[in-house]
C-alpha cells in the first residue's frame, strides 16, 4: 500500500485513498479517528459520518477500509444536507 510520500501532491493521496487497491487493503482496527482521517483523508462532509460508520462496523467485525467508506458514502447519498457540495467530491479516473 503507499502512503503520502509516494505523491507529489495531497490531491493525487486524496485521490488514490478512494481506489479499490487502498480501501481493500486499508484496515482501520485499534486506530483512532484522528488517525483515520489522516489516512484514509477523510473530507469533512465524510468525517460528520465517520464514528457512527466505526461503531456499526466494529459491532460486524468488519475493519476494511472499502466497508467504511461505503458506509460513509451511503449515508451522504441518504442526507439532504443543503450545505454538500459536489465540487467538493474526487472523481477517480479509472481504466475500463
Amino acid at each position: 500500500m503507499l502512503n503520502r510520500k509516494d505523491f507529489e501532491t495531497e490531491n493525487e493521496y486524496r485521490s488514490y485513498t478512494k481506489t479499490s487497491d487502498f480501501l481493500l487493503n486499508y484496515n482501520w482496527k485499534n486506530k483512532s479517528e484522528q488517525t483515520i482521517i489522516h489516512e484514509m483523508a477523510l473530507q469533512p462532509y465524510e468525517q460528520e459520518f465517520l464514528q457512527e460508520a466505526m461503531n456499526y462496523l466494529s459491532k460486524k467485525n468488519d475493519f476494511s477500509g472499502m466497508a467504511l467508506d461505503r458506509y460513509i458514502m451511503e449515508k451522504i447519498d441518504r442526507n439532504d444536507q443543503d450545505d454538500f457540495n459536489p465540487n467538493e467530491v474526487i472523481f477517480v479516473e479509472r481504466d475500463e
